[in-house]
């Protein structure tokens, strides 16, 4: 079992914390109905009603998270409309998502008492405050690092050459078929983007696997530079591919994504990058 900054990694399986705060904080509210259930001598309807909702506004605030997400990013998703049932591209406004749960959640059980609704919205608030002062020693340098890699001429390329831009690191590797999947998507994005560097840094594999790759599929990418021992998953602990970071013209690191990019999500990050930069030139 290993855990990073993003995620909870145990064996092959990936748990974001995200997730894991999500559920721990449903957990909570879930044992703190159980104490008041019992306490206040609640009738079997009301405790079954109390579980009830809690399920639904599961899923009530994922329709509404993903739903909120999609509408934000209208012209991507209906421009490729089967990527609105990808959630795996972890396109969700975190938001809008707990807002539609706990209104939902309030909703169904207006019968009790405003104290103990109360009491249990601040249960799930206070998972997530924990959660977020749980990860802060898991928080990795917010600069490049200082590492050099090779482009496929095997000249050494420092990483550091690239700040000035906002820049995008794409970890990757032939042999992985979501990699294969969101090669398009950032190349796409590399016509769109001029002012944006996109390095393509593959993970552990020949020079002559990777130009046959890229030959092969016809992505000219402009720097593709080699990683064969992984010291940038290591450095910046992203334990699985694909993996992306996302530095603004500074070199700071503003945003990461383990998984498969859709052209959405990709997209709210570049936004997000570039404005840091328009902000700082002001």
């Amino acid at each position: 079992m290993m855990m990073s900054s993003e995620a909870l990694h145990i064996g092959g399986f990936i748990v974001p914390w995200s997730l894991l705060s999500i559920l721990l904080g449903w957990l909570a509210v879930f044992l703190w109905g159980m104490y008041l259930s019992r306490k206040n001598q609640w009738s079997e309807n009301a405790w079954q009603h109390y579980k009830d909702s809690l399920w639904s506004a599961v899923l009530i605030g994922l329709i509404a998270a993903r739903a909120v997400f999609v509408l934000i990013h209208a012209d991507a998703y209906f421009s490729h409309p089967i990527d609105i049932i990808k959630i795996q591209d972890k396109g969700f406004s975190p938001f809008a998502g707990m807002m539609a749960a706990a209104a939902w959640f309030i909703w169904k059980n207006r019968a009790l008492k405003y104290k103990m609704l109360g009491s249990s919205l601040l249960v799930f608030i206070a998972v997530q405050l924990a959660n977020l002062a749980l990860l802060k020693p898991f928080q990795v340098q917010a600069e490049y690092p200082a590492l050099s890699f090779n482009n496929l001429q095997q000249q050494p390329q420092a990483l550091t050459q690239f700040i000035g831009q906002p820049t995008v690191i794409n970890l990757w590797a032939s042999w992985c078929p979501p990699c294969h999947r969101e090669m398009p998507v950032l190349y796409q994005a590399q016509q769109d983007y001029p002012n944006i560097h996109f390095v393509m840094l593959n993970q552990g594999e020949t020079t002559d696997v990777i130009k046959n790759y890229l030959s092969q599929h016809q992505f000219n990418f402009k720097n593709v530079l080699a990683d064969p021992n992984g010291e940038m998953a290591q450095q910046m602990k992203m334990y699985g591919m694909p993996s992306t970071l996302f530095f603004n013209a500074q070199g700071q690191l503003v945003e990461r994504h383990m998984g498969e990019l859709s052209p959405a999500m990709l997209k709210q990050y570049l936004q997000k990058i570039t404005q840091l930069r328009e902000v700082s030139s002001q």
